[in-house]
């Protein structure tokens, strides 16, 4: 079984508790051992490592790992803080805001922008667009190419996450948010048409970036009324 690991749960001794993705959904696994570096499965433990894994089925309330083979491990080289954060932060998502059928629908965009991450320095349209699909594998579906209100492509001067995506010129109202720029609204519109996550096509810089994941939190926060303790490691 193919899985991309989410969290890894110390329990008692040298053993953990790990909660992966699976091309099935959701998997929830004991790991005997695993905290010992010398264990044959001592390499299951990061997150978002993407393995084959066997497991058995025993007297615990969770299967248990037999036997681990990794597909690629997301550790690198040099790990600088940002990276690091959005390897928690891309976890953290999936783990807390997606269900069960729909992390089934996620698993290979998270597989495609995990690799991506890796092989890639352009970590903000990663983190902007995977946060994008998973809002709209959700259920949040934004208008991003017209005016949410009538349709138009034209005058487009603002993005409004209460109103449902972009408002033009003519349909603005006064109260509604108009605190982004042409740039970072232009980031939000690539972010969620996004598919290929093999190969995304838009770049950003870090302050537009921030500036719209920022968004993205509120939105989150508001809506889910869940606030994502690994995105305080982006902020810094």
């Amino acid at each position: 079984m193919k899985i991309i690991t989410l969290s890894i749960v110390p329990y008692k001794e040298k053993d953990a508790i790990i909660d992966a993705i699976s091309e099935e959904g959701d998997i929830t696994f004991l790991a005997k051992g695993i905290m010992d570096p010398k264990n044959k499965n001592a390499s299951l433990n990061n997150i978002l490592l993407i393995a084959d894994i066997e497991l058995n089925e025993g007297n615990y309330k969770y299967p248990v790992l037999k036997s681990s083979s990794v597909i690629s491990n997301p550790m690198k080289l040099q790990n600088d803080l940002s990276y690091l954060a959005s390897l928690m932060f891309i976890a953290e998502t999936t783990k807390v805001l997606l269900q069960e059928e729909e992390k089934t629908a996620i698993f290979p965009y998270l597989l495609a922008a995990v690799m991506a991450l890796k092989n890639s320095g352009n970590i903000w349209s990663i983190l902007l667009s995977y946060t994008a699909k998973v809002l709209k594998m959700s259920g949040y579906d934004f208008s991003v190419n017209q005016c949410v209100f009538c349709g138009t492509k034209q005058k487009i001067v603002t993005f409004s996450f209460k109103d449902g995506g972009f408002v033009c010129e003519n349909c603005f109202e006064e109260g509604m948010e108009k605190d982004l720029t042409n740039t970072q609204m232009l980031l939000i519109r690539s972010a969620f048409n996004t598919e290929d996550f093999k190969n995304i096509q838009f770049s950003c810089n870090e302050e537009d970036a921030r500036t719209v994941l920022n968004k993205f939190l509120e939105f989150i926060n508001d809506s889910y009324g869940i606030s994502l303790k690994s995105a305080a490691l982006l902020k810094k």
